[in-house]
């Protein structure tokens, strides 16, 4: 075999599954991204190693188990076991699935196979080149082969965010440090607004002793952080004012009957933007008669217990003019990050605030809709959700139900993040077009994202299992084939953007230095 990086030779294939066989001493990896040379031609086949297995030059096809059983024969009587006579009989397998091919340096999908015998090696990050045409400019990584890192920087198009984004791990595989790459890179670019419910406040400081968060990061001109708890480090207190508070938002914290919600809608006609404000404030009796006694003393009764329960939050607050939504919605346009840091808070808490929220921002972009020249200056709007399966479990009747439909038309996108896709309704979760797929141990969880992912990874379950934390296959409509990264570690990342930003102001510095002595 010429040439360090040729590891194998094709000797059996079909187009969907590729063999070649290997040296036994061959590191070969599950994962791992080789280049098939067809010796008949200049095009290369692009193929991924789904599975390993052991093979031997012997006639006999239980040869190896018997070698083994008299190994283990010398082994019990503790007597030496020489195998170096075998080893020219012992090889692999590699079985592989094809990615593409290139032909006069253009991508293609497989349809052929390439001849007999044709040299396996190694990839280059060269042979990717194409590749970064599809990965966008929200970076997350680099690309990965097996567990080599090549240079070519992974991501997606910010374009992509109102087509929704799923982030499925299980726990301590990755997901919120892919979460703070994605703020910093969207920081940095400023061509995207970015929303970031944050229930367990990790992101802001990093959460964890030595571990960094967006406040360490250079681009501060592209954060905004609104927090109900305490931060060190500039923050916007979180409220929000009763008159921000529709009847849908309720309805999402609390089951109403439909009389109940028919005496919500009397009510906000007749009392007007403080329909709120007055079903907390007035006596039942009083509330009975201003709405001609058509409902039910209980049913107001109900009512009002609930809105005692949302005026007893801090969140809420009776300033009629006191809004946090108009200021969120400025920064989100202006393409900025934004962080909702609702660690402190009660579950109803945190739901009644990323509904309003929610809401308030989709509503925004629907109106403008009409108006063509504004609606097109609008940037895509990516609202991230961490435990989405809580809000995205049923099929209808809530905001986020309703942007997972609809969202994509009106440029804004969810951006799920859970631990069990199995959780989420699965007509929901089948309009996520880019999904990030971590490490999942749950066999289940795996066949429902094979199942709703919009390119085939029906043969990529054994890479999926083998997943380290920090490594991703990035399922995408917008790529060629699901592509596998390396996620920066995000001190890592942070660490060489600042660096980059530093040495950016500095020669900005040293150019308008050098204007004015010139003039």
């Amino acid at each position: 075999m010429t040439g360090q990086d040729h590891i194998g030779r094709v000797f059996g294939n079909r187009v969907m599954e590729i063999r070649f066989r290997t040296p036994s001493s061959e590191p070969l990896q599950v994962g791992e991204m080789l280049v098939i040379e067809d010796e008949s031609s200049d095009t290369k086949y692009l193929v991924r190693t789904m599975d390993i297995e052991h093979g031997a030059d012997m006639e006999a096809p239980d040869w190896m188990e018997r070698e083994a059983g008299l190994m283990l024969h010398k082994d019990s009587a503790q007597e030496k076991v020489v195998i170096d006579n075998l080893l020219d009989r012992l090889y692999k397998v590699g079985v592989s699935t094809p990615l593409g091919y290139i032909e006069n340096k253009v991508f293609r999908k497989t349809k052929s196979i390439p001849t007999h015998f044709s040299r396996v090696r190694r990839t280059s990050a060269d042979d990717y080149d194409f590749l970064k045409q599809y990965l966008g400019d929200v970076e997350v990584g680099r690309l990965r082969s097996g567990d080599r890192v090549l240079d070519i920087p992974v991501g997606f198009s910010g374009r992509a965010m109102p087509y929704h984004i799923g982030i499925f791990a299980t726990t301590g595989m990755g997901k919120s440090n892919l979460m703070k790459d994605l703020a910093l890179s969207c920081m940095k670019l400023r061509h995207y607004g970015f929303l970031i419910f944050d229930p367990h406040g990790e992101y802001y400081d990093g959460g964890e002793v030595g571990k960094k968060g967006l406040k360490h990061v250079a681009f501060k001109d592209g954060l905004e952080v609104f927090s109900s708890r305490k931060l060190d480090g500039p923050y916007n207190s979180l409220r929000i004012s009763a008159m921000e508070i529709e009847i849908d938002d309720l309805a999402n914290l609390y089951e109403f009957t439909q009389p109940q919600l028919e005496c919500l809608q009397a009510a906000q006609w007749k009392y007007g933007n403080r329909w709120l404000l007055d079903l907390n404030e007035k006596e039942v009796s009083v509330i009975s008669q201003d709405l001609q006694g058509r409902f039910h003393e209980g049913s107001i009764n109900v009512i009002k217990r609930r809105l005692d329960n949302i005026f007893r939050f801090e969140l809420v607050t009776t300033d009629e003019k006191f809004s946090i939504t108009s200021n969120i919605l400025n920064c989100l346009q202006n393409g900025k990050v934004v962080l909702i840091d609702t660690s402190n808070m009660f579950e109803a808490e945190e739901l009644l605030v990323s509904t309003v929220l929610t809401r308030a921002i989709f509503e925004k972009n629907k109106s403008l809709y009409a108006d063509k020249e504004k609606f097109d200056k609008l940037p895509p709007l990516l609202i991230a959700m961490e435990e989405a399966q809580r809000v995205l479990s049923q099929a209808k009747g809530t905001i986020f139900s309703q942007i997972a439909r609809e969202g994509r038309k009106f440029k804004v996108g969810l951006c799920a993040i859970s631990q069990q896709p199995k959780l989420i309704n699965e007509e929901i979760l089948s309009q996520f077009n880019t999904l990030f797929i971590l490490g999942l141990a749950d066999k289940r969880d795996r066949d429902i994202l094979r199942n709703s992912a919009k390119q085939d990874i029906s043969m990529l379950d054994n890479e999926i299992q083998m997943l380290m934390p920090g490594e991703t296959l990035i399922a995408s409509p917008f790529t060629p084939f699901a592509v596998p990264a390396k996620i920066h570690l995000f001190e890592d990342y942070v660490e060489a953007q600042n660096l980059l930003s530093a040495e950016a102001d500095a020669a900005k510095l040293k150019k308008a230095s050098t204007d004015k002595k010139f003039f």
